[in-house]
């Protein structure tokens, strides 16, 4: 029955605005979008290709095919740090081998080199640029490798000299565009301590399964990505032990070099410090929050039938921390609205006329609108996922448009 509805919402949907898929079609579009999911995500193979990051029981990526888009689906390490993500994220466009670098590695005490990828899309170079969407973590994930390949890494070069991975040596003018959707750009507070954001992953993983129809915590496909910590799935090991292997590593308590440090409020500042927007690059934001501001207080409550169940406790928890600011309160369940704009030591504009280069762009925000709504996750209402399918048609549109 549903996809009867989607159906009829398809063509009421395109004799309402039939630019946002004409407009595609109408041009040989070359630069590929390419998504990149946030703290906990998946990748297309994974929970056994039956319930996806970008849509849920739906797919974003194919009806951004359909309409004309050429659009691929990243799979970085779900709970790896900002960088490693970044560095993987490298490793799928240009068809290589994963090369954290060997000053990194060194510092943080795990393997330099890691999986090898066949190419994402056709092409990555200077005359085929692709268009970068990151939910969540993927936003910083994306501004870091965006800033990489534009200035490299002096730190990298002085270590290895020309056996220096390409990436480190800036000077790339790939990258069109950078969009960043519910995204932890400034960090969350949700990460500054470890036991919600170690929940966090139980929940989604568990949440996920139910939902998926025949899958359970001993047959998931879920991929924690952890190579250079030497830490992979066992032949014959449950899901469930695995999950719980890793959440009982030392790397939570002693690593800078894993989600819960760069996503905390000071491990993204400690990156901010020296990540900056290239000038050739168009970078863009939206935010959301599922919560409301108190009656008597600056704290912020969940709105009912509005936040989902499993983020409710970690909507309460950031709204009415007394450990910051007010307006670190308002959020979507997971991060903080304030953190979605713009990294806080760069400057941004409201985009309400011309799109510009080299500055971040504030597009607009949504209420009512969770963490996981954004992306089509544990939301089985096909009324939701056809609002946000025209939400990400409509951006795409904007996004080749760009001159």
């Amino acid at each position: 029955m549903q996809q009867y509805i989607l159906k009829a919402l398809l063509i009421i949907s395109f004799l309402l605005n039939p630019s946002v898929y004409l407009f595609a079609h109408d041009k040989n579009l070359k630069d590929s979008i390419v998504l990149v999911h946030g703290f906990s995500g998946w990748g297309r193979d994974e929970m056994q290709g039956k319930y996806r990051y970008w849509g849920g029981f739906n797919d974003l990526q194919e009806e951004l095919v359909r309409a004309g888009y050429p659009t691929v689906t990243a799979a970085v390490g779900p709970i790896s740090s900002t960088w490693d993500r970044a560095i993987e994220l490298y490793a799928q466009l240009s068809g290589t081998c994963v090369d954290y670098g060997a000053a990194h590695s060194i510092r943080h005490g795990h393997s330099r080199y890691g999986r090898c990828y066949p190419k994402l899309v056709s092409k990555f170079n200077q005359n085929n640029r692709v268009h970068l969407i990151g939910h969540s973590q993927g936003a910083p994930t994306i501004y870091m490798l965006a800033h990489l390949l534009k200035y490299g890494s002096k730190e990298e070069m002085l270590a290895t000299g020309a056996m220096t991975n390409p990436l480190f040596h800036g000077g790339k003018d790939w990258i069109r565009s950078v969009t960043s959707v519910s995204g932890a750009l400034n960090g969350t507070t949700l990460s500054n301590s470890l036991d919600p954001i170690k929940e966090l992953i139980v929940n989604i993983t568990v949440a996920v399964a139910s939902i998926s129809g025949g899958l359970n915590q001993q047959n998931i496909i879920y991929d924690f990505k952890l190579d250079q910590w030497g830490l992979k799935k066992q032949i014959n090991e449950s899901f469930k032990e695995y999950r719980r292997r890793i959440l009982a590593s030392s790397l939570w308590m002693h690593s800078k070099d894993i989600s819960a440090y760069t996503l905390s409020t000071y491990g993204a500042a400690e990156e901010n410090r020296w990540l900056r927007p290239s000038p050739d690059v168009y970078y863009m934001s939206f935010s959301n929050s599922t919560t409301h501001k108190g009656l008597l207080s600056n704290n912020h409550y969940p709105i009912p039938f509005t936040t989902k169940a499993l983020l409710l406790s970690n909507a309460l928890l950031i709204g009415t921390s007394p450990k910051h600011d007010y307006q670190w309160r308002e959020n979507d369940g997971v991060v903080n609205t304030h953190s979605m704009i713009a990294p806080l030591n760069q400057p941004w504009r409201h985009d309400r006329d011309q799109t510009k280069k080299g500055i971040w762009n504030f597009i607009g925000h949504t209420n009512n609108q969770d963490h996981l709504d954004t992306v089509g996750l544990l939301n089985l209402n096909i009324l939701d996922f056809y609002k946000l399918k025209e939400f990400y048609l409509t951006h795409a549109k904007k996004i080749y448009s760009l001159k």
